[in-house]
């Protein structure tokens, strides 16, 4: 697993380890802070230190691990990074996911974290087909490109592809200053009054435990025909920026007056993404399970944790 220290990816090591899975290896180069790893038992998986953008290095941890499932999570995906370091976010997003699966030994599953950005903008629930495909962001585009080189090294034999296109991922251990990160930092430091950007985006917020979850289940049902398998993985249901304000507010038990701060506004947002669901329920039967407000409760009651207080 590359990422394995990451947001999903710390959460994917802790459920395969409680599933009794096999030998699990996480290449990560800890970008995120060697930190993380005081929440994880390291005596459950083999850590490799490693940058992704290291080809010889990735090829040496790749014989070394001699995998037969990649999860791919290692990415930069805070757009705004993205916006600013198109250069640096690219050798990573791209170039790094043509290193692993070059890498990675023939027929071995490789499962890649994408994103719903990789979606034109659209008013209602976005479908898994290519006519739908249209990114307004450097992130979708390299999520779009890595897509891509999955489908290239797929049709050549040389791996079986498994695309996610995650939606929002909210709950503890976020590693960027994303919406929920953002309120609960400033509820922390005792504000009430919250400074956001965009204020009218609806998204498809997923906790990260039904995220891993999700990984673990299109991995074991994985179904190949004429391509990669691809797949949303999201709820299907939208929420406001003001419905996560309250529901954060309300697991702090205070009522939240919310600003709109120009700094923080992004010049090109989406109104809306929504996962259409039907393809995961078909490949999987199963869906995610944790609400919203269970969710931002967890987020919140785990904020010392995740460096708020």
């Amino acid at each position: 697993m590359t990422g394995g220290a990451g947001y999903v990816g710390r959460e994917l090591v802790r459920q395969l380890v409680t599933a009794g899975s096999d030998e699990i290896h996480v290449l990560d180069n800890l970008a995120c802070g060697e930190r993380r790893l005081d929440c994880m038992d390291q005596r459950k998986f083999v850590l490799h230190r490693c940058d992704i953008r290291d080809d010889e290095a990735v090829s040496a941890t790749m014989r070394q691990a001699a995998p037969h499932v990649i999860y791919h999570l290692a990415a930069v995906h805070f757009i705004p990074t993205c916006e600013a370091h198109p250069g640096s976010s690219n050798s990573i997003n791209v170039s790094g996911t043509i290193n692993l699966l070059n890498a990675a030994p023939p027929g071995t599953q490789f499962v890649f974290a994408s994103t719903a950005a990789v979606y034109r903008p659209f008013a209602s629930e976005h479908v898994e087909l290519d006519e739908m495909l249209g990114p307004v962001d450097i992130y979708g585009y390299t999520k779009l490109h890595g897509e891509h080189f999955v489908r290239y090294f797929h049709h050549q034999n040389r791996v079986r592809g498994v695309i996610v296109r995650l939606f929002n991922v909210v709950g503890p251990g976020e590693t960027n200053p994303h919406l929920v990160p953002a309120i609960i930092g400033q509820l922390a430091q005792g504000k009430t009054s919250i400074s956001l950007g965009n204020l009218f985006p609806h998204r498809d917020y997923i906790d990260v435990e039904d995220v891993a979850r999700g990984f673990r289940a299109l991995s074991d049902n994985a179904r190949f025909d004429d391509g990669p398998m691809i797949s949303n993985l999201g709820t299907g249901v939208t929420h406001a920026v003001g419905d996560v304000a309250r529901l954060i507010g309300e697991a702090a038990g205070v009522k939240l007056d919310i600003l709109q701060d120009p700094a923080r506004i992004r010049p090109v947002d989406r109104p809306m993404l929504r996962a259409s669901t039907r393809r995961l329920k078909q490949i999987t039967n199963w869906c995610p399970a944790i609400p919203l407000d269970h969710s931002m409760r967890r987020a919140w009651n785990s904020r010392v944790e995740d460096g708020f207080a």
